[in-house]
């Protein structure tokens, strides 16, 4: 059978006895029969408002064993098609002679099964003749082009031969002029193409006729007829829906776009925050109450805060950085680092005498580390660190926690039409299916995220954090410039040529923005301007790390770079077994079964 929509089976419990309302447990052999005929007759019309009503008309001839096995048979019909119900009713059952038979009707989830038989055990070849009406059975494509007659006339989930199987389809004579005289018949297991013949024209007096044809157990057959597009009208649940299709799309396109326009007015409002008197001027000293630890948060560095701190307590004098003998001797072992503590008195701001007692406990002059190169206690210290600077730069009032104007109103309205998009579309799903409405769905959900950050109060810079932040990106200016440029800002800060003392004024200047300079991603590029400058005056004792002395200086860039690599390295150090937790930086138609396509499935088993 042609595969087209499918839907899930239900399995039907056989040889269910009815004694005073209960039922005892099946019978083993009770679906050991086959069906020596199978006719079903399908009339179909419309009622007063235009909708499509099926009369199911099946005549079932089961040929049950010779032995006291089985007490009838067990027929279920899928309540609900696409969205909306059929609502199986007006049940009956007779003999092929007319005369009643027992029966009982109950629902099963979303199957409606007729339970024929009582107690009494069945032989040999029997016939049951089952009427029932459905609504509903008619589809508007969705391509608009037609109404659909989709049905599986018979479903897979049968266990039993049909050894003869026919079948007629019929429209009254005011729908049978609309038919456009496509049909066709697919008959086999689920999934396959295989056609079969279909006669008649669907009149009354001329009805699709199809068969005799044997079944297989597992076989199936789906037919399908096209009608004019508008012959039926389609039940509320089937109909275009501004409620239920476009708006859950569109509430869930403009939460997203909301969300996203929350997100960049976040980003834009930060960024205005920074700004001052929105002119930069080149600055070559740091004031002492803006650290490193202070100095990145404000700068928005990516780098090592707490690296360029290290190097910072080094050049103010409070530490010297020393080379200390490799580990394991070799020609490419490296030196090991450590931090000695000086004079503590150097490290004058609270952040950097914090920083001195966390890096060499108890601080006192001549105490020293090594520092670790894989160490997560090293590590985690750093980051608290880098955790002190960023509440420092809050308390001393660089930074306020606000939210932010035009962001705030884009992200409730985004959240509001998220979750809009979210309801609808799963009102949608429930009523209608998947599909369409679970793009609405995830619009919904992707619109919350953003919605919610752009609602929160954010971090941004006051006016007086706006204020050093521009200072730091003077700083960043005179680092960056070129020499003769550098030394013109140094002069035009004294209003007259700097005295001439062997160049150790500017070495020291430059040592001191060393860190900055780390901050900013530039340590190579001022490693050579120091390098520079050593060169040109030998006799300058370079204390906070006399282990440049013992190298070229044409190789200070590299050193230094290595040098200050290895910190930020340690520094960030993540050990494996931590798991980043501590440390660091951180069937085709309606009717039958697994055939899928259109119309609904029903199952037949013994009983």
């Amino acid at each position: 059978m042609r595969a087209g929509r499918t839907v899930a089976a239900l399995a039907l419990a056989g040889a269910a006895l009815l004694s005073g309302g209960g039922a005892s447990p099946a019978t083993a052999g009770v679906n050991d029969f086959r069906y020596d005929s199978w006719d079903v007759d399908y009339r179909l019309s419309a009622d007063a408002d235009g909708r499509a009503v099926a009369q199911v008309t099946e005549t079932i001839s089961p040929h049950f064993p010779d032995t006291d096995v089985n007490r009838g048979i067990n027929r279920g019909v899928v309540i609900d098609y696409l969205g909306s119900s059929t609502n199986p009713r007006d049940f009956s059952v007779t003999t092929a002679s007319g005369d009643p038979v027992p029966f009982m009707v109950r629902d099963e989830g979303e199957v409606r099964i007729v339970v024929i038989g009582n107690n009494r055990y069945v032989r040999g070849l029997q016939t049951y003749v089952l009427q029932y009406t459905l609504s509903d059975v008619i589809l508007a494509r969705d391509d608009g082009q037609a109404d659909e007659f989709y049905w599986d006339l018979m479903d897979v989930e049968r266990g039993q031969t049909i050894e003869e199987f026919t079948a007629t389809v019929s429209f009254t004579d005011a729908t049978a002029l609309e038919l456009t005289g496509n049909a066709r018949c697919y008959t086999g297991a689920f999934g396959t193409d295989a056609e079969c013949t279909v006669a008649g024209s669907g009149t009354a007096a001329d009805p699709f006729e199809i068969g005799p044809l044997p079944l297989d157990p597992r076989q199936g057959l789906t037919f399908a007829a096209g009608l004019e597009p508008g012959t039926y009208t389609q039940p509320p649940n089937r109909r275009p829906s501004f409620a239920l299709e476009t708006l859950p799309l569109l509430a869930g396109g403009v939460a997203v776009a909301g969300g996203i326009a929350g997100s960049v007015l976040v980003r834009t409002g930060k960024r205005r925050s920074r700004v001052s008197r929105g002119t930069v001027i080149a600055q070559y000293d740091v004031p002492a109450h803006l650290p490193p630890l202070i100095a990145g948060p404000l700068a928005g560095s990516r780098a090592s805060a707490g690296a360029a701190q290290i190097v910072h307590l080094a050049v103010t004098g409070a530490t010297r950085l020393e080379d200390a003998p490799p580990i394991s001797p070799g020609r490419n072992a490296q030196p090991q680092q450590v931090i000695r503590v000086i004079d503590p008195s150097r490290a004058r701001d609270p952040l950097d005498q914090q920083a001195l007692h966390t890096l060499v406990p108890g601080a006192f002059p001549g105490a020293a580390i090594i520092v670790p190169k894989t160490s997560t206690p090293f590590a985690a210290g750093i980051a608290g660190l880098e955790r002190a600077g960023q509440q420092a730069a809050e308390q001393r009032g660089y930074f306020e926690r606000v939210r932010l104007r035009g962001a705030t109103p884009a992200g409730i309205a985004s959240l509001l039409l998220g979750l809009l998009a979210f309801a609808l579309g799963c009102a949608t799903i429930a009523i209608r299916g998947p599909g369409v409405p679970a793009l609405a769905v995830l619009l919904g959900l992707g619109a919350i995220f953003p919605a919610v950050y752009a609602m929160k109060k954010h971090r941004v810079h006051t006016p007086f954090g706006a204020e050093a932040a521009e200072w730091l990106e003077g700083v960043k200016l005179f680092i960056r410039v070129a020499e003769a440029d550098r030394i013109r800002v140094l002069q035009s800060y004294t209003g007259a040529e700097r005295r001439d003392d062997g160049g150790r004024s500017v070495i020291e200047i430059y040592e001191r923005l060393l860190p900055y300079a780390m901050l900013f991603n530039l340590e190579r590029e001022w490693a050579d301007v120091l390098a520079v400058r050593y060169e040109a005056n030998p006799q300058y004792a370079v204390n906070w790390y006399p282990g440049v002395v013992s190298r070229r200086y044409g190789s200070l860039s590299s050193t230094l770079s290595q040098y200050t690599g290895s910190l930020g390295s340690a520094a960030s150090y993540r050990a494996s077994s931590a798991g980043g937790s501590l440390g660091g930086f951180g069937g085709g138609g309606g009717g039958g079964g697994y055939v899928g396509g259109g119309g609904r499935r029903r199952f037949s088993s013994g009983r």
